[in-house]
């Protein structure tokens, strides 16, 4: 052991303890500024080039981020009492800052409230608060027409829904767009010092803008909340939504982080009690982890580095990964004071570092690799998860070799004789039968592997937002609720490309279509009694059209429409909006006809302006000559398989539609969390084998043996593969939070592993035989790992009684992956051990 280690902490602990809490009170300073990510772009992939695509839509539409509210009032939708609430719901919904436009029942135009023929159609426009509204017809058209129904108001009439749009930060965009080009170029060229700099720049006032943008969204969702609560009275209201449901993952997660942590920790307590049965040996490994949590919390604040729902686990993993680190050294000492009950304390501790150290820091660097391998997704929330947990163990480790020897040096001596654990029956039942019976313990778990094969065979990622939450949840019966009635609650739009139309300038002299008269008349020239004008056409006000109502040619509205009744077809799509929609609507004034040009043009200047910014502007971009065709998805639908849907539509668009495939483009929030979803399971495999190939290195470098590196692999891999095939055959799908599971069993299932075979090694050479020196490493080190493996997954337990089901998933599986890693380390590892004989004959020297 370094002279300077013992000098500076074991022979003078009182200084090491101030270091510590001077570095406590200094991160305790940062972590003021510690949070968590709420912005619904952390359910995405900043690079992903469709968040690109969204950004650009949702800024020439509109639309972008919203909320809906649903009313259901206890008396008739559409009695005055009624539609006066939705009015002052309304009115309070968009006095609320952070709003930019709300759209209602009460704001939509009523176009047969009564019928008027096309030509007075400009002047029959009235809605729900007209005075001279004939609101028997309004219920009729609200409920059958093709625009309404589903969208703003159920098909039985009884529930309305309110669309919260809210404001866009144009800034916030540039800034983005701008960050991601250089990373691009960077990947791609290389960045020189200029633009590296500038990115920089741009990474630091992307991290200001996001958490003002967070802050700004949690303030809005709470101030809609409360809007909501004032009205509920009798009727019936849900808030839903994409900025909602990411609200309130993190809602969760947040409450989760404090009720369950104090859950966690009085389980531990429990758990360490019964094995350690003294106060001391219980609240050291708590100091541990507790001060490893406060330093990173710390960290992470200083460096304005957030946590999101992929991330918000880090804080458990830390504690757990401490308290196991404390416990090899705690039961490495009782140990030694048990032997030699007359040794002086500091004897104790110099043994206990000295026999703990290396073990520990190995299992630490193989950690830290099974995390670091998280980095290779190249999914940034995955990136910054496995980097956190990086540094963490690191601050873990250092923490652990500090305070614990400093502690205990400082403790009262006491003439309590340290006792031996519980788990002696256990531990060493296990190793009667692995050593009677090593053949079977290797075939249960090939068995075991086969198993796991097939069930991971079925592993999907096709989860839903629904499916986060607990069914008693708010968002949960909201999103239940808008999915039933009201059209769908995930957003995917169709854009639609139209080829550029030529354009014909010619001089006045050259133009074949020119007027040889026109010249000799002026403006004020013009026929004032032409007898071929139409009368409907001049009288149609051009409503902020201009010259754009001529963009709108009867041949577009026909391709609209075939892409807009395919989509309408398949099963899983909901409410399904777009100009076919209006079209369909116009046609009732026309006879049931589709419209020619004229008609068109009659019916587009025929809407008022204040109506445009609902009717047409959301679908129809003249200047970007393109369409959009906006899609609610039914995201419980128990049949929705995003990936195959997505992939089916784009197929379906070119080989039934007829389009090409630069004719049309896929966007919207179901897009970009598909995406993210599937990068994340395409990342798994990358990251698995980052893990294996990391640890294997680690163990061969520790080892100096690559047949001990490929044995010590195979419980951790055995552990890692069981849990994903539990997940694949009880038909679990990984979500933002489980597929990181893999990484994690590995990492902290790896820690046994090391511990027992460096054990293993020194019982070797003072054993009879191999089945000896198992004996004795189940009878020494298989009790810190059957300590740390039950307080692990006691820990993770805690986390099934969340009300958000990735935290639930997460928890449960941790801890089965815990007592599967312990029982691989304390019988196939063993097994294989007394089969292989990597050491040698047992009594002699071991094999180098």
């Amino acid at each position: 052991m370094p002279r300077l280690y013992t000098t500076l902490v074991i022979d003078r602990p009182w200084m090491a303890l101030t270091v510590l809490l001077m570095l406590a009170v200094v991160a305790a300073i940062g972590a003021r500024d510690f949070r968590l990510d709420a912005s619904s772009d952390s359910l995405v992939v900043e690079t992903d080039p469709d968040l690109a695509v969204w950004r650009e839509v949702s800024e020439r539409y509109g639309g972008g981020d919203f909320l809906l509210v649903t009313f259901t009032p206890a008396r008739d939708l559409l009695a005055p009492e009624s539609i006066a609430t939705v009015s002052a719901l309304r009115d309070r919904l968009a006095d609320v800052e952070g709003v930019a436009s709300v759209l209602s029942m009460v704001d939509v135009p009523l176009l047969r409230s009564p019928p008027a023929p096309l030509a007075d159609m400009a002047d029959n426009i009235r809605t729900l608060t007209s005075e001279d509204v004939d609101l028997e017809l309004a219920r009729e058209e609200l409920t059958t027409s093709p625009l309404y129904r589903e969208l703003l108001v159920s098909a039985d009439g009884r529930s309305t829904a309110i669309q919260v749009n809210l404001e866009t930060n144009p800034h916030y965009t540039r800034v983005i767009t701008a960050r991601n080009e250089l990373l691009i170029q960077r990947q791609r060229d290389g960045l020189d010092d200029g633009e590296r700099t500038r990115l920089a720049e741009l990474q630091a006032e992307l991290e200001q803008l996001r958490r003002a943008a967070g802050s700004r969204q949690q303030r809005l969702v709470a101030e809609v909340r409360a809007v909501v609560d004032d009205f509920r009275n009798d009727d019936t209201l849900f808030v839903g939504g994409v900025t909602m449901i990411a609200d309130d993952m993190l809602s969760f997660v947040r409450g989760d982080l404090r009720t369950f942590g104090i859950g966690v920790l009085l389980l531990v307590i429990a758990m360490l009690t019964f094995f350690f049965r003294r106060p001391r040996w219980v609240l050291l490994p708590l100091a541990c982890g507790g001060l490893t949590v406060l330093y990173m919390v710390g960290i992470l604040g200083w460096a304005n580095w957030p946590i999101t729902v992929i991330s918000s686990n880090f804080v458990s993993l830390l504690i757990i990964i401490s308290i196991s680190l404390t416990i090899h050294l705690t039961v490495r000492f009782r140990e030694l004071a048990h032997r030699d009950p007359a040794a002086d304390v500091r004897t104790l501790v110099i043994e206990t570092v000295r026999h703990r150290f290396w073990p520990c820091f190995y299992t630490a660097v193989t950690t830290m690799v099974a995390f670091a391998s998280l980095v290779s997704s190249g999914i940034v929330p995955v990136v910054d998860f496995g980097w956190m947990m990086t540094i963490g163990v690191g601050v873990a480790l250092i923490v652990a070799f500090i305070l614990f020897p400093a502690v205990v040096m400082l403790l009262p001596a006491t003439t309590v004789r340290e006792t031996q654990a519980r788990s002696v029956g256990f531990t060493a039942w296990l190793a009667r039968g692995t050593n009677s019976q090593p053949t079977a313990v290797i075939v249960a778990c090939v068995l075991v592997a086969a198993f796991s094969a097939w069930g991971m065979s079925r592993l999907t990622v096709e989860n839903s937002f629904i499916d986060y939450f607990q069914k008693d949840t708010e968002i949960y019966q909201g999103m239940a609720f808008v999915d039933e009635h009201l059209g769908g609650t995930t957003p995917l739009d169709v854009l639609i490309r139209f080829p550029d139309e030529p354009e014909f300038t010619f001089d006045d002299e050259e133009d074949p279509f020119g007027d040889p008269f026109a010249e000799d008349f002026g403006a004020d020239d013009a026929f004032d009694d032409d007898p071929f004008s139409d009368p409907l056409v001049e009288e149609a006000d051009e409503g902020g059209l201009g010259d754009d109502r001529y963009w709108f040619t009867p041949d577009k509205i026909a391709l609209i429409e075939r892409v807009h009744d395919y989509l309408d077809a398949q099963p899983e799509t909901g409410k399904v909006i777009s100009l076919a929609t209006l079209h369909a609507i116009a046609m009732d004034f026309n006879d049931g006809q589709p419209l020619g040009g004229p008609e068109l043009v009659i019916v587009l200047g025929a809407i008022p302006e204040e109506f445009q910014q609902a009717l047409l502007r959301p679908y129809a971009s003249p200047e970007a000559n393109e369409a959009r065709i906006s899609i609610r998805m039914i995201d419980s639908d128990p049949d929705l398989k995003r990936d195959e849907f997505l992939r089916r539509i784009e197929r379906g668009l070119v080989e039934e539609v007829g389009l090409e495939r630069d004719e049309f483009e896929l966007s919207g929030m179901m897009v970009l969390f598909n995406n993210m979803l599937q990068g994340l399971f395409a990342s798994q495999n990358t990251t698995l084998m980052w893990v294996a190939g990391g640890i294997l290195v680690t163990f061969i470098v520790l080892f100096r043996s690559l047949t001990l590196g490929l044995i010590a692999i195979i419980p951790n891999g055995l552990a890692a593969a069981a849990v994903l095939g539990l997940m694949g055959a009880f038909g679990l799908p990984l979500d933002m939070m489980t597929i990181t599971i893999a990484a994690i069993v590995v990492g902290i299932g790896v820690d046994g592993t090391i511990h027992y075979v460096h054990r293993f090694r020194r019982e070797l050479p003072r054993a009879e035989s191999y089945e000896a020196a198992l004996t004795a490493s189940h009878a020494s080190i298989g009790h810190a790992i059957y300590y740390t493996a039950l307080t692990v997954a006691a820990g993770f337990t805690v986390l099934v009684f969340s009300n958000f089901n990735p935290t639930i998933y997460f928890g449960s599986l941790t801890a089965a992956a815990m007592l599967l890693a312990l029982l691989a380390n304390l019988t196939l590892l063993p097994a294989i051990l007394l089969k292989l004989k990597p050491f040698g004959p047992a009594g002699g020297e071991v094999a180098r």
